[in-house]
């Protein structure tokens, strides 16, 4: 049996410059364990709905949103960049000043925002040896001025912010911020979803007893027995919590609960598309105010595609634990479907790692080529005083509740 050819820079160029609609990979995923625990949202509700596959009404639940697997897909283009398997523009702000080693930076492709994020929004720029906040500086003003028609500075200094999506509502004009559509969307569904229950208890080795307390908040933080060394409250020794049982400091029993929570799936089912008109709106010009070339729109577009589809694709092979007692395994091979335009039968097309990241350079090297702006040199913020002030007491506070939980 013929296998499917690998996806190349020609393939990928002839689909942007044509009508094609879309690439799409459906991939069929099986739960590790017996049961899966989808996110909850507010309330803790699951997202379920029923959807029509094969012709028939199915409850499915929601096992990875459109954002997340946004997130998910930046990630590992993150890993990928700091291993050094691939060059991207990205912008980063340097949060050394906070001396945490958790956050030692964050980039354009972990903030939510991406490049129009507060965290890059409150940081500062240091351009021929005079610091200007970020928004006021050259690069920023020119996100002021990004349309469809004039999209070239996120291709410059951000150009995943094209692939998965933008809205520039914390800039100089607010929720009246440009907005960039995602191209690439992706979802994972669990099929013929069967709601369960789930339950929780603690058992405590040292057998400590509801009525051993009261437990008082110490005077230098955390919980004291001792009324005179607790912190005083009207005159009183302040119970630690609502009324200083020992389950405010996190010891004795807990009693065993049981409540809805899990689900039973026949198999998980992972959507994504690639938009290919949805690119094709973008254009880039040298300069706003200026017509572009089908020449360098296409090789700006036929880059963005491929980032989008390194994206995914980096994302697949890092596997599927979506989150605690929820992880999935891929079974058959990655295949993409180009669904090309009206009366032609798609195309499939293999694409793992090593293809994906030749397809993103080949790219890379057009777009060059066609002389579209690639600042390939990652560029480094400063926070703003009151920003690390900000984490800092942030950091400060989070501490201080541990200590009075534990």
């Amino acid at each position: 049996m013929p296998t499917d050819p690998t996806l190349s820079y020609d393939d990928l160029k002839t689909a942007i410059a044509g009508s094609a609609a879309a690439f799409r990979l459906t991939l069929k995923l099986e739960a590790v364990s017996p049961k899966v625990f989808p996110p909850t949202y507010e309330g803790g509700k699951y997202a379920t709905e029923d959807r029509n596959i094969g012709g028939q009404k199915v409850p499915c639940v929601l096992l990875d949103s459109v954002p997340s697997q946004a997130n998910r897909m930046e990630l590992a283009l993150q890993d990928a960049h700091d291993g050094g398997h691939f060059k991207l523009p990205l912008v980063s702000v340097n949060f050394s000043a906070v001396d945490n080693p958790s956050i030692p930076k964050i980039t354009s492709l972990q903030a939510p925002h991406r490049i129009a994020d507060a965290i890059l929004r409150d940081s500062s720029i240091t351009e021929d040896k005079k610091t200007t906040k970020f928004r006021e500086s050259e690069i920023g003003k020119e996100l002021n001025n990004l349309s469809t028609g004039y999209a070239t500075p996120l291709l410059q200094y951000a150009p995943h912010c094209l692939v998965f999506g933008m809205w520039d509502s914390t800039g100089p004009r607010g929720g009246l911020g440009v907005k960039f559509a995602r191209a690439l969307v992706s979802e994972i569904i669990g099929v013929n979803a069967v709601g369960g229950r789930k339950t929780s208890s603690r058992i405590d080795p040292l057998n400590i007893r509801v009525n051993s307390g009261p437990l008082y908040e110490a005077k230098g933080g955390g919980w004291t027995l001792d009324k005179d060394a607790a912190t005083k409250e009207k005159n009183a020794p302040k119970k630690l919590g609502k009324d200083g049982k020992p389950s405010e400091a996190n010891h004795g029993n807990v009693t065993p609960t049981i409540s809805d929570g899990g689900f039973t799936i026949d198999y998980a089912e992972q959507t994504t598309v690639l938009s290919l008109p949805a690119l094709r709106r973008l254009r880039f010009p040298a300069k706003g105010g200026e017509k572009s070339t089908p020449e360098g729109d296409n090789a700006a577009r036929t880059y963005l595609a491929a980032l989008g589809l390194l994206g995914a694709t980096l994302a697949v092979e890092a596997g599927y634990d979506l989150r605690s007692r929820c992880i999935l395994h891929a079974k058959d091979a990655v295949t993409w479907h180009l669904l090309g335009k009206p009366g032609e039968a798609d195309k499939a097309f293999t694409l793992d790692k090593a293809a994906a990241l030749k397809l993103y350079n080949d790219t890379l090297a057009a777009v060059q080529k066609a002389q579209l702006p690639l600042h390939l040199e990652e560029i480094i913020l400063t926070p703003s005083d009151d920003l690390v002030t900000l984490v800092k007491k942030s950091m400060e506070l989070a501490a201080a509740e541990a200590g009075t939980e534990g």
